[in-house]
């Protein structure tokens, strides 16, 4: 294990790269659990773990916290020894402080064989050593990871930048602006012209700091064609390329939109490639498990009516929705919904839409938020509200979706428009997505 000991000498020499702090807590050793980053290509994990190395070394010796990327050249071929002797190896050369534990970050750690055998012996074995790894999510997802690991993990989703992150990176600034005076400040409009790249571009770390526009694309298309083959074609083995390549297309340009399966099996009939609906499901189950998007289904007590009714699709970054589509001006209503739902997919687990049988739909349902006064459970989105028939319409489906879940207070995301709008007893706020997602 020579390569071993030269990677180590690199790591206790290297001077850790610089990087933009994220809004990510660093309570993951809080418990004696393993955690586990996962999420979306290039969303930043491997930056968070030096994040979290630099946080501990200001309390923390130096000496007591290794990094191994297992995807690094100087490591290959990987036999396994790599990990299985790594904490021998650096007993052996190094003298980690006795009075500090062993932090050991592990980063695509699925490359080295049998390494959720050596992981877990040593969880179990070693009580002053604590581990977190990362992993491509094309070979390690967080159900197999838990499957693997027999429930001793701690999975913590990564995603693109949030609004606030995406300020920060785009001006160097940490503080933000102050929510409750910025319908008057003069920052608005700078604020505004940051939301509109946020919206069409997305979050992605690289791509945010990319100064041209041509730029951005092309690593949207680069990141998009990289989930495609080597997390969906590569790792499930599809063989009809062509069909997966159309339905992901096809999904893709209907984000924020309602989706079913029959649908979506005809729009593929109807250019020429025959597909089952059991083969749509495996490709939308392959997507999801990629990180590519999510499905959101109906807010129903009838399990019936979850599993049958069309479900909405909404990309893991609005910035990919434009490999897939020509972006027009009429589309930033769509996007506006999908950059929502990342927003809320952040904090809630369980995020619906719902929908009567008459038509009207409420694009968010959160239902654990209906007890509580100081949080939304029915959340619309309406990109403009200055035409009276649009506010008109959102507005009743609002209504009826209180009278339904028996609230009385709902929330309108806008581009940039106020309003406090009374019905009854129901207080419906209306307010623009950078006053929302900062306030």
């Amino acid at each position: 294990m020579e390569k071993l000991r030269y990677y180590l000498q690199w790591w206790f020499e290297y001077e850790l790269p610089k990087f933009i702090k994220r809004d990510f807590k660093d309570n993951l050793f809080d418990v004696n659990m393993i955690p586990i980053l996962v999420g979306a290509r290039r969303t930043g994990k491997s930056t968070l773990f030096f994040q979290m190395i630099t946080e501990l070394r200001k309390s923390i010796p130096a000496s007591n916290i290794l990094y191994v990327n297992y995807e690094d050249d100087r490591l290959a071929p990987l036999t396994g020894g790599e990990l299985s002797n790594l904490l021998n190896i650096y007993r052996q050369n190094y003298h980690p402080s006795a009075d500090h534990l062993i932090y050991l970050f592990l980063d695509e750690v699925q490359n080295v064989p049998g390494w959720e055998q050596t992981v877990r012996r040593i969880h179990e074995t070693e009580a002053g050593v604590r581990l977190i790894l990362t992993g491509s999510n094309a070979r390690m997802l967080s159900r197999e990871i838990a499957t693997a690991l027999r429930g001793r993990t701690l999975s913590k989703k990564v995603h693109p930048l949030s609004f606030p992150e995406f300020i920060r990176f785009k001006t160097g600034h940490s503080d933000q602006p102050n929510p409750d005076t910025m319908r008057y400040s003069s920052e608005k409009d700078r604020l505004l012209n940051l939301f509109d790249e946020y919206l069409h571009f997305g979050g992605f770390p690289m791509v945010v700091l990319a100064k041209e526009q041509q730029v951005k694309e092309q690593i949207l298309k680069e990141y998009m064609n990289t989930i495609f083959f080597r997390d969906i074609v590569e790792r499930h083995s599809v063989r009809n390329y062509r069909a997966l390549d159309m339905f992901t297309k096809i999904l893709c340009r209907q984000i924020s939109a309602l989706v079913s399966y029959g649908k979506l099996v005809n729009s593929l009939k109807s250019i020429g490639i025959p597909v089952s609906k059991n083969t749509v499901i495996d490709y939308l189950s392959y997507i999801e498990e990629a990180f590519l998007g999510n499905s959101v289904s109906i807010y129903s007590y009838s399990i019936k009516d979850q599993l049958q009714y069309p479900r909405k699709f909404y990309l893991v970054d609005t910035g990919l929705y434009r490999t897939v589509a020509f972006v027009k001006a009429e589309d930033s209503g769509w996007l506006l919904e999908n950059l929502v739902y990342q927003t809320l997919a952040r904090k809630y687990d369980e995020v619906y839409y719902w929908k009567d049988r008459s038509g009207k739909e409420v694009d968010f349902v959160i239902p654990q938020n209906f007890p509580k006064d100081n949080e939304f459970g029915i959340v619309q989105v309406c990109y403009r509200m200055e035409d009276e028939k649009t506010r008109r319409r959102e507005v009743n489906a609002i209504v009826k979706a209180c009278e339904e879940f028996k609230v009385n207070r709902a929330l309108i995301i806008t581009r940039d428009q106020w309003e406090d709008i009374e019905v009854g007893d129901i207080r419906i706020k209306a307010m623009p997505f950078i006053q929302w997602v900062i306030g």
